[in-house]
């Protein structure tokens, strides 16, 4: 079933033609990725197609009764609503589409109004309206709202503001899902979370994002919007990219073969025409080959549509670091509200290491970054870090802080460049015009390239970066992690982009529900072990044959059993947590080889699977007491 149909539409912005002649049809089951550079027209495109703007030109056709929702970037909610309130708004459209289903049946005999109802039946399930209440749970659970429904949603913070809305457009009852960079505030267990529940949406999805793996897993073609032209392509966004090379290739391929056949015939007209006045015959011919020039040149080929200029982003280092150690922390720990976010006994980062932090939103990644850079103290009385010889750190802020909003982007860079300001920010794609916006008015695209321009000025040999990726276009993170491929000192990344981190960590630290672990290899290794890691279990005397058919229910264990083995499980307890601090201080070691490395990594995920499975037990057992008392 079509949803909406955009008729070779133009959208002209001042004096500039943003969309050209762009037609786009979606239906019922559509997977699209829109792809293209920032400013290129995504979010004018999607916006053209809710309604919330007219087209200078063409037509947007909107099939009766259907209904469009487009994610929000900067969500308003009133002082009044609650997370249940704002996560329910789209129950009532549901409702409607259910009462009115209900009367159609009445009348289902009448042909006309059965095929009303087979169409509006359609889109009822595709929009999951069968399993509305246990949709709404899904989204409480999985963007973590759970047992918050009754908070006020202005007093959210930033990311859960937008996580709310959402969740709200998830369960908006809309038949096409527009959203405009999903996946920004989302840790890497929501987005794994949201690419199931969007394969289970039977409406049509149109996506925006930076995170090219999230593209992949939700998106089977592609909307490629260049120059204000949209070209589609089969497949997700990794086909799209292999085919693009492709095409580039053969279009490059066929206008040098045709320019090479131009100067050849050139070279022979070129001929002729000195020859010409020698005789009828040749000037003859010269008439001859003109005509057949002229021919030529009606049938040319294109040149190759070449992309703009890519921004090309660098981060020198003026002083390398010859010393191994770079930064090293003893007991860090931070707390708060009460629990203890981490406590890392000891850490050490070697010189020229890549090192990806992940972890659930909260868990404390950012914090551990602070405390290890000296910009929170550890609440722990011992703890301290140390920097290296000739270290010198560059941070990058996911909040974009330190730089004055009243100064125009021009200001700022003059006072670290001088009269070199104008080069430099046009080599960071801002154009004239726009380098004399405010920073406060500046996007959050435009607001994430000042911030890394800055950082490339730095010369820093160690680079601390959290959620660099965030705001970027496509084209912009990959000439970022090209870049930082080619960085030639130590980094510390902060990311959800999941493709970003493998493809530039060696090393991975995971904060999570207060515990830390340190894995020598990228994210999706130690992720994939985690989830396939054997817990080791007790061994068990086998069972007759008769004992499996008819097993013995098991005895109730009393008081005194019970409290003799939590005793031992809390004396257990201690004890793996004193052998996981031995093996951490071992990794600390100097000179250890990469294979020692990887045996101290696999002991302390031995262990630590040992604890996880000796305080699940004692949880059980202090439960078992409390049923007793």
């Amino acid at each position: 079933m079509r949803i909406v149909f955009a008729e070779n539409i133009e959208y002209t912005l001042g004096a500039r033609d943003l969309l050209n002649g762009v037609s786009l049809e979606l239906r019922h089951g559509d997977r699209l990725a829109l792809v293209g550079a920032n400013g290129s027209g995504k979010t004018t495109l999607m916006r053209l197609l809710m309604g919330e703007l007219q087209p200078s030109s063409g037509r947007v056709h909107r099939t009766e009764g259907v209904h469009l929702e487009l994610l929000p970037q900067d969500p308003q909610y009133s002082p009044s609503d609650t997370v249940e309130t704002v996560l329910k708004r789209g129950f009532a459209r549901v409702q409607a589409m259910e009462a009115e289903l209900a009367r159609l049946e009445t009348s289902l005999a009448d042909p006309e109004v059965y095929h009303r109802w087979e169409e509006l039946h359609e889109r009822f399930e595709a929009i999951g309206g069968y399993q509305q209440r246990a949709r709404y749970e899904a989204v409480l659970k999985g963007l973590r709202f759970e047992g918050r429904e009754q908070e006020k949603a202005s007093v959210l913070s930033g990311g859960e503001t937008r996580r709310l809305a959402l969740g709200a457009l998830l369960l908006s009852g809309s038949d096409a899902l527009l959203l405009d960079e999903p996946t920004n505030h989302l840790d890497l267990e929501m987005v794994a979370w949201l690419v199931n529940f969007l394969r289970s949406f039977g409406g049509a999805t149109v996506t925006v994002s930076h995170d090219r793996q999230f593209l992949d897993q939700v998106t089977e073609r592609v909307a490629w919007l260049r120059k204000g032209r949209l070209r589609l392509y089969e497949g997700n966004y990794t086909a799209f990219r292999r085919e693009r090379a492709l095409q580039e290739e053969q279009e490059a391929r066929e206008y040098a073969n045709w320019l090479k056949e131009k100067e050849r015939r050139e070279e022979i007209l070129e001929q002729a025409q000195r020859w010409a006045h020698s005789s009828a015959k040749h000037a003859k011919r010269l008439h001859s080959l003109e005509a057949r020039m002229e021919q030529f040149l009606e049938e040319t080929v294109q040149a190759p549509d070449v992309d703009d200029p890519a921004m090309r982003i660098r981060f020198p280092v003026e002083k390398k670091v010859t010393a191994e150690r770079v930064l090293e922390g003893w007991n860090l720990q931070k707390n708060f509200g009460g629990r203890e976010l981490f406590h890392v006994p000891g850490l050490l980062v070697r010189n020229g290491e890549r090192i990806a932090v992940i972890g659930p939103n909260g868990a404390g990644k950012t914090t551990l970054l602070k405390v290890l850079l000296g910009l929170l103290p550890s609440d722990h009385p011992a703890g301290r870090v140390k920097t290296g010889p000739g270290v010198r750190i560059g941070y990058y802020d996911q909040r974009l802080s330190g730089f004055d909003p009243e100064l125009t982007l021009f200001e700022t860079l003059y006072r670290m460049l001088g009269e070199k300001a104008h080069a430099a920010l046009g080599a960071w794609m801002f154009p004239y015009e726009a380098q004399f916006k405010q920073v406060k008015s500046l996007s959050g695209g435009e607001r994430a390239r000042l911030a890394l321009l800055s950082l490339s000025l730095q010369q820093a040999n160690l680079l601390v970066l959290d959620e660099p990726t965030n705001h970027l276009d496509l084209e912009t993170v990959e000439a970022l992690e090209q870049a930082l491929l080619d960085y030639p000192g130590t980094l510390l990344l902060v990311s959800h982009d999941l493709a970003f981190l493998d493809r530039l960590a060696t090393r991975t630290w995971h904060v999570f529900e207060g515990q830390f672990a340190d894995y020598p290899a990228p994210p999706s290794e130690y992720l994939e072990r985690r989830k396939t890691e054997v817990v080791p279990r007790k061994l068990e005397r086998p069972t007759s044959r008769v004992e499996t058919q008819h097993p013995k229910p098991p005895r109730a264990r009393g008081r005194w059993h019970l409290e003799r083995e939590k005793e031992r499980l809390e004396a257990q307890i201690a004890e793996l947590e004193a052998q996981v601090q031995t093996v951490l201080a071992r990794a600390n070691q100097p000179g250890l080889h990469h294979s020692e490395y990887a045996q101290i990594a696999q002991e302390q995920h031995r262990l630590e699977a040992a604890l996880e499975q000796a305080f699940s037990r004692w949880a059980e057992v202090v439960e078992g007491l409390e049923g007793l008392a």
